[in-house]
């Protein structure tokens, strides 16, 4: 009698999850999303938007004349950074029912994503401050050396993005497998992101391989990336989970640990 009693509250009990907390889950997923949409291209807009390519003394000029935008721009990007990782951990909860090893994976490679876009782009823009200062140990330089250093470190940032976007791309890889196997999720978000991930390996690798066609590796971001993202994520933000379907997943997920 005791072991038939306990199984029930084994298997059903742990995989209850409140429906408001699951619902808002989903909407943090997609309000965050969302909100790298938004702040990611105005941030990169704000900083590119003064360099000129090739020419290390209007660059220099423009981020001197605009910093209050340049640091907005930094401050922007560094803002997505932490969306990143704090997206990172809510779809990991979200998805962990489907395989908790593949979501693992994909969490590490968004937050693996973010800390390369740390350390690697913001520094190259913070770097890029220093050298355009009147003050500091690069004093010592002249104004065409220091100007020449804040137009490299900016390039410098440009191949960085091709970086993280191996990170990225895997981490929209394993997402996307999640979502097309969960069962809660309709399956066509899945196969777009699964397209998106393919679509950041091609630019990555496509602009290390082959630097002047840089622009079509753009546009086929453009074309097959961007849409799976934005789909995903308003499905997040609208229509959610199917609820049960989570649980029941959830609920086997539990079973198969014990």
């Amino acid at each position: 009698m005791s072991t038939t009693t306990a199984n029930p509250s084994a298997t059903v009990t742990p995989a209850a999850t409140p429906q408001p907390r699951l619902r808002r889950l989903t909407r943090v997923a997609g309000a965050l999303y969302l909100a790298i949409f938004v702040i990611y291209p105005l941030a990169t807009l704000a900083r590119t938007s003064l360099v000129v390519p090739g020419d290390a003394a209007l660059t220099a000029d423009g981020i001197r004349a605009h910093e209050t935008l340049f640091r907005w721009g930094l401050a922007g990007e560094a803002v997505v950074v932490l969306i990143e990782i704090a997206l990172a951990a809510v779809l990991y909860t979200l998805l962990r029912p489907v395989s908790r090893s593949v979501s693992l994976a994909g969490a590490l490679a968004r937050v693996a994503e973010a800390v390369v876009m740390a350390a690697g782009c913001l520094v190259t823009s913070v770097l890029t401050l220093v050298a355009v200062g009147d003050s500091g140990a690069l004093g010592a330089f002249d104004p065409a050396e220091r100007d020449a250093l804040a137009l490299y470190f900016q390039e410098a940032n440009d191949g960085i993005v091709l970086v993280w976007g191996f990170f990225f791309a895997l981490s929209l890889l394993f997402t996307g497998w999640l979502v097309v196997r969960s069962g809660f999720l309709p399956r066509v978000p899945g196969y777009l992101l699964a397209l998106a991930g393919a679509g950041y390996l091609v630019q990555s690798f496509g602009t290390f391989l082959a630097p002047g066609l840089a622009g079509t590796w753009e546009l086929v971001v453009l074309v097959v990336a961007i849409p799976g993202e934005l789909v995903f994520a308003l499905w997040l933000l609208v229509k959610g989970v199917d609820q049960e379907a989570w649980r029941a997943a959830a609920a086997r997920a539990r079973r198969a640990q014990v």
